[in-house]
């Protein structure tokens, strides 16, 4: 069994400075764990979004939405 989920906000604070940016740098694909269930494997398959921060002078230049799994 294969999950695929990914994060729907338009946009994130920048883990830098704390500004708001809702521009895309990129995305990649997370593989957390995989867990049986039922006597199935199953393989959650997590997209995450990467962000480019607004504020030239910020240290850092892109970022990522942070994901907690619980």
């Amino acid at each position: 069994m294969r999950i695929e989920a990914r994060s729907t906000a338009s946009g994130w604070a920048c883990t830098g400075c704390g500004n708001r940016s809702s521009r895309v740098h990129s995305s990649y694909l997370r593989f957390p764990a995989d867990a049986p269930s039922g006597g199935l494997r199953v393989v959650l398959c997590l997209r995450v979004r990467r962000f480019a921060c607004p504020v030239a002078s910020c240290p850092r230049r892109t970022f990522r939405k942070r994901v907690l799994l619980a």
